[in-house]
């Protein structure tokens, strides 16, 4: 029969668990109200006071001359130490991510100023709307000042951080803790006085800038940065689009300058030996009277026409080749880059000029600023000499095959002059000064041509980078209006919860049904609520009371316990005191006697009872005095139908010096046996099981054992000197009360009426 009503339903306990955990945390609705209110007002304070971030993006793409290429699998041959070259993408996004340039960008847009407007509760920035523009020639320390209008020329200065003042006039220069300071009125600005100007650390006032690849296949690039104006990000991203093309232009240019430098330097000299040329053939000519002497040897010197072209070709690159000797032996020319397209027909020569100057593009590109004993300068000027020397061995050898050549041409040509030995020394001499005059017009017409080519290529230089979307519309990074509330209602939410659950974490009361079923496996008799009036003894007298009702059930359960038997005795007992097991047995036996149970309560608490201040018996006898004296009889210490008919009590008067002999007495058994045919309950109110043995030495006496468990007041610890009570069997029938339940806390799933309380106990 215990076995079947220890689980009285068939509900599953963790289903029950988890309703009741709801229940519980819901009993805490007022937290859960403060939490979300609380955190719903912050996130809309911040969303009050901050200031919205933007998101500015442009889309650009990067010209790469190197696409189309085929490149080759550099990983296949990995094990050969050759590695890939460096993409040409990622070269690009480095430049444009570089310091130099932003720095060129902040200093282009003045960034080491801002200026911002008091709006009431927060501060904008007003960027190129200001009624004034604040140059600092440098930035000696960060800081900010506030700027009020006293006149049209006339501006106040104030920063109480720095405890500066001044009255200053338009263009006038100011010396300031921030620096050397210079004021121009902007007549396009909108904004009204006062202004707080805000001077930024060097350090700091660079752009933040995000540069990606928009895919690993294209050359468009996505330029991004986060700002909260709007206007200076657009500024900010195009002055960086801007630098970064003329940069561009003018790393191509340079060559091509270095070139038409070198030309003009040669077109020169060309042409003064070109005019010394012509008038050695006209004085000749003068001299020697020679009118057309060509024509009368054309038909010998046809063959050698031929050979004399070719003479002709071969200085031309012999000269070429001489000037470029003439160059790099110069001093001044040291680092300077070598012409590239002058007409050289050598490709050995051309590829050594062509790797001269890479080298040199790179060591101007990478070791700008650098001082001239780092190891990276060294290294590139190791590279460079040897470029050198080896474009001089090939000079030399190319030189000495020239003239070689030219001698080889001249014996050919001597070899037709010679069949012509009756034409005049005239001819001849005069033939020579001609070619001499041919070759220095030829060679200055070739310059020209090829300064007009260079020249156009640098006029037609394209910047590298072209804008091909900016972003519209604008995206709001921060704050996030929707977000910030959902993260607000979940903190409100989740806050309470963990302040909760922390608190149930440290809590070793026992508060519910559930904290004593989930460890006590033995039968529970009901729940009783907490007795707002403390100074009424039986409550259960207020017969349509919810106190009333639950003794009414624990009684009902507690005759599955006991069973038919004609007495029953029952012993009330709990862990501490304070836990109302008094409170429990009194209003228990009121209870059965009101049920028409002839009762008998005994108060056998003779260490500390209670029961006889609180029922305000007048006695000078008791349990006490019955089981200490032989000669006292059952009718002398028991109070016959004070609070109704059914009920008897047997208090106590006094405290004996010695309550376990007095219990362990023969006389315990007589008073038993004495009221065993008056009664049908008999209610024992013994001392805390958790404190001392006396319940023990009543449990042979006693039918069923009523174990009071007080809700915020018995601890859990309490739980499992019951369990192991039960399971060990030490004490008869055993089963257990909640006692004291504040209203506030009950909750449950189903078997539980509290909600309706208000509508079905008309008292309360």
């Amino acid at each position: 029969m215990n076995n079947e009503y220890d689980h009285p339903n068939n509900v599953n306990s963790e289903e029950i668990s988890l309703v009741e955990t709801l229940f519980h945390y819901f009993s805490y609705w007022k937290l859960f109200v403060i939490f979300v209110i609380a955190c719903l007002a912050i996130a809309g304070a911040y969303l009050f006071y901050a200031t919205p971030q933007y998101r500015v993006v442009l889309r650009v793409l990067v010209n790469d001359d190197k696409k189309g290429q085929s490149i080759m699998d550099f990983s296949t041959f990995s094990d050969l130490g050759i590695s890939a070259p460096k993409s040409f993408m990622d070269n690009e996004i480095e430049v444009l991510r570089s310091e130099t340039l932003l720095r060129n960008v902040a200093d282009s847009l003045h960034l080491e100023v801002s200026y911002f407007v008091d709006n009431g509760f927060k501060r904008n920035e007003i960027y190129k709307n200001t009624p004034v523009f604040v140059s600092i020639a440098s930035v000696e320390a960060s800081g900010y000042f506030t700027i009020e209008k006293v006149d049209a020329n006339t501006l106040s200065i104030h920063s109480r951080k720095e405890d500066f003042d001044r009255i200053v006039k338009i263009g006038e220069n100011v010396i300031s803790p921030w620096g050397l300071l210079n004021f121009k009125d902007n007549p396009f600005g909108t904004v009204p006085y006062p202004i707080t100007v805000v001077i930024n650390d060097p350090e700091d006032y660079l752009p933040v800038i995000n540069i990606v690849p928009t895919s690993k296949s294209s050359s468009v690039v996505e330029i991004s940065m986060v700002t909260a104006n709007i206007r200076k990000g657009r500024d900010i991203i195009n002055s960086l689009i801007n630098l970064y093309n003329q940069n561009a232009i003018n790393e191509k240019n340079y060559v091509a300058k270095n070139t038409i430098s070198f030309i003009n330097e040669r077109l020169d000299v060309i042409a003064q030996e070109l005019g010394s040329a012509e008038k050695e053939v006209e004085s000749y000519r003068k001299e020697q009277g020679i009118t057309d002497l060509e024509a009368q040897g054309k038909l010998l010197l046809s063959s050698s026409g031929e050979y004399n072209q070719k003479i002709n070709e071969a200085e031309i690159q012999l000269n070429i080749l001489l000037n470029i000797k003439e160059f790099l032996s110069q001093a001044s020319n040291a680092g300077n880059l070598l012409p590239a397209n002058i007409g050289l027909s050598d490709p050995t020569i051309l590829s050594l000029i062509a790797g001269y100057n890479k080298v040199i593009l790179e060591k101007q590109s990478s070791t700008a600023g650098m001082n001239e004993n780092m190891s990276m300068v060294i290294e590139y000027n190791k590279q460079i000499a040897q470029i050198k020397d080896d474009l001089l061995k090939g000079i030399n050898f190319a030189e000495n095959a020239s003239r070689l050549t030219i001698r080889e041409l001249h014996k050919q040509e001597s070899m037709y002059l010679g069949l012509a030995r009756e034409l005049s020394t005239k001819e001849r001499e005069s033939r020579e000064l001609i070619r001499q005059q041919t070759i220095k017009e030829q060679l200055f017409i070739y310059l020209l041509q090829k300064k007009e080519e260079t020249g156009l290529s640098l006029a037609m230089a394209t910047p590298n980078a072209k804008i091909i979307d900016e972003s519209s519309p604008l995206k709001k990074v921060s704050p996030q209006t929707a977000i910030l509330l959902l993260a607000a209602l979940f903190s409100g939410l989740v806050f309470p919860i963990v302040i909760i659950y922390i608190k149930d974490l440290f809590d070793n009361r026992v508060h519910t049904k559930d904290d004593i079923m989930r460890t006590v496996k033995a039968p529970f008799l009901g729940e009783i609520p907490f007795a707002k009036d403390s100074s009424d003894p039986f409550p259960v007298l207020k017969v349509r009371s919810s106190i009333a009702e639950k003794f009414r059930i624990i009684t009902s359960n507690l005759g599955f316990i006991v069973g038919e038997l004609q007495t029953k005795v029952i012993s009330v007992t709990s862990a501490t005191p304070g836990d109302g097991k008094s409170f429990v047995a009194r209003n228990l036996a009121l209870s059965l006697a009101t049920n028409g149970k002839r009762t008998l309560l005994i108060d056998l608490d003779i260490r500390k009872s209670v029961l006889m201040e609180t029922l305000h018996i007048e006695s000078q006898s008791g349990s006490v005095y019955y089981l200490s004296n032989p000669s006292v009889k059952f009718s002398e210490i028991v109070h016959i139908g004070k609070y109704h008919k059914n009920l008897d009590i047997i208090p106590v008067k006094v405290y004996p010096p010695n309550p376990s002999e007095l219990l362990e007495s023969e006389r315990l058994a007589m008073l038993f046996k004495e009221v065993d045919k008056l009664y049908e309950y008999i209610i024992v109110d013994t001392a805390p099981v958790g404190l001392v043995a006396d319940v023990y030495t009543i449990n042979p006496f006693v039918t069923a054992t009523l174990y009071v468990v007080r809700a915020d007041h018995t601890y859990k610890q309490a739980l499992l000197d019951i369990r192991d009570i039960y399971q060990a069997k030490k004490l008869n029938n055993l089963t257990c009360v909640l006692n004291a339940i504040p209203m506030s806390k009950r909750y449950g799933y189903g078997y539980n009426d509290y909600a309706y309380k208000h509508s079905y106990y008309t008292e309360e």
